[in-house]
């Protein structure tokens, strides 16, 4: 009689879980009510600062200074952390590839905001009235408060090299909407015009990319138009991915080495696919999933083999 093979179960690969390294046990509710702190600071301080922007005399009206106010690169940073710091309120440690990707955006972001802003903008600004503590808010406490958090409370391990080159979406994003828009003819609001201009003008957000005089962030390579504002902006990008990659390395260095897992239903680097031995082996040497019995022609078999022994 034909031999029965008997098939057994292809084995899958374990999904992997996301495991947290910081924070854990107690220290997540420190460190929910941490960011639940950075969160209503930095919220109050970038709605009195729209308020104030749209309600302003000669501004232009209400749209026209809000629309100024959004285009600083300060404003763009602080909503993105804000919105990371509420999900951190919501989910001290959470993780997904969205998550990856906006905390270590917004770290580069907001940082950059603070230390461009203490060593280039600070000396040329005069912030009067309640501007005073909103500028404290977004120049100073929400990005400062915001590094502390990462390396108090994490999470961790979150970061990879990949997320570091995608760091540099959003800020690409706002250079070029800054370029572009100061191609266009406006008329920004009084306390945001420039001191010799009046009326529609080219305008832009801070003097290291202004095309028409752009100050030069490293002194000695000042140049004329355009090719001044794309050495700052060369010199912006590689100050970005230089925070960007050591972000990563103190999230690897704090999780003692360890990098983030595989997101669940990601498959492992190297790992196969759960079917990929079966989509990968030839038709002729595919598993079947069921034991089946193929149909047999019993006089075929007696006129090829005559009688059969039992």
């Amino acid at each position: 009689m034909a031999e029965k093979v008997q098939h057994t179960p292809q084995s899958r690969p374990a999904v992997a879980t996301v495991t947290t390294i910081a924070p854990t046990g107690g220290w997540v509710t420190v460190a929910r009510f941490y960011h639940l702190l950075i969160a209503l600071v930095g919220t109050v301080t970038l709605v009195t600062t729209l308020t104030v922007a749209m309600t302003a005399e000669n501004n232009g009206g209400a749209l026209n200074g809000a629309v100024f106010s959004l285009s600083y690169f300060t404003i763009w940073s602080n909503i993105l952390t804000m919105v990371v710091t509420w999900w951190l309120v919501a989910r001290p440690t959470a993780d997904s590839a969205m998550f990856r990707w906006l905390r270590l955006t917004t770290l580069v972001m907001i940082t950059v905001t603070g230390l461009v802003y203490a060593i280039v903008l600070a000396p040329l600004a005069d912030p009067q009235g309640i501007n005073v503590y909103t500028n404290a808010g977004l120049h100073y406490f929400v990005p400062w408060t915001t590094v502390l958090g990462f390396l108090l409370f994490g999470p961790r391990p979150r970061f990879r090299v990949v997320d570091v080159w995608k760091m540099l979406i959003i800020p690409v994003i706002w250079l070029a909407y800054t370029l572009l828009r100061g191609l266009l003819l406006v008329t920004p609001p009084v306390n945001q015009q420039e001191l010799d201009q009046t009326g529609p003008q080219h305008w832009y957000p801070y003097p290291f990319i202004d095309a028409e005089e752009p100050s030069a962030l490293v002194p000695g390579l000042e140049y004329p138009g355009y090719a001044g504002v794309g050495v700052n902006i060369f010199f912006i990008l590689l100050l970005g991915l230089f925070f960007g990659f050591l972000f990563l390395g103190l999230d690897r260095l704090l999780s003692g080495g360890r990098k983030p897992p595989p997101l669940p239903g990601a498959p492992s680097a190297g790992a196969p696919e759960p079917n990929d031995a079966a989509s990968q082996a030839p038709a002729s040497q595919a598993l079947p999933t069921q034991e089946t019995k193929p149909a047999h022609d019993t006089t075929a078999d007696q006129d090829q083999q005559g009688p059969t022994n039992t």
